[in-house]
């Protein structure tokens, strides 16, 4: 299972009242051990969740629960990069996943999504930054003020 590291309460300025309109289930690699997927209890525990994804290559992903049988939801993942958090948001519907990469300030509009590439520096977040986008967007507010994104459309 995953090691969560202990932060004063004050670095992190969350929602934490997750009340998603729909189930959510998360996995995760760290330390290259895959966890399985697993129902996502309270924002508390997908915040520990970001927390444990501590290490380069690390990675966490959450979605709506059914989402690769139903075709229809939205997920969230982020990935350690070294340099921060690389993080991505999504929607599924009707066959399209719209994507956006994450980034601060109108900088990451136009810092390019494209598949299979790094990130630009501004799409590097802090776990605070990744902690507040993944918590937002899971509660269905979407992103919080202050941070941009690059759309990619896949059909």
């Amino acid at each position: 299972m995953l090691d969560t590291i202990a932060r004063p309460e004050t670095s992190l300025e969350l929602m934490l009242e997750l009340q998603p309109e729909e189930a959510l289930e998360w996995k995760a690699q760290v330390k290259q051990r895959h966890t399985g997927w697993h129902d996502v209890e309270s924002a508390s525990q997908l915040v520990a969740l970001i927390q444990g994804v501590c290490h380069d290559g690390d990675w966490l992903i959450v979605q709506t629960k059914g989402i690769d049988e139903q075709h229809l939801g939205r997920y969230a993942q982020a990935m350690r990069t070294g340099k921060g958090y690389h993080v991505e948001v999504a929607v599924i519907s009707s066959g399209v996943t719209s994507n956006w990469r994450i980034g601060l300030g109108p900088l990451a509009d136009e810092a390019g999504n494209e598949p299979h590439t790094g990130v630009a520096p501004s799409q590097n977040l802090s776990l605070a930054g990744a902690s507040e986008v993944m918590v937002s967007w899971l509660n269905g507010h979407g992103l919080p003020l202050g941070y941009g994104a690059a759309l990619h459309v896949y059909q």
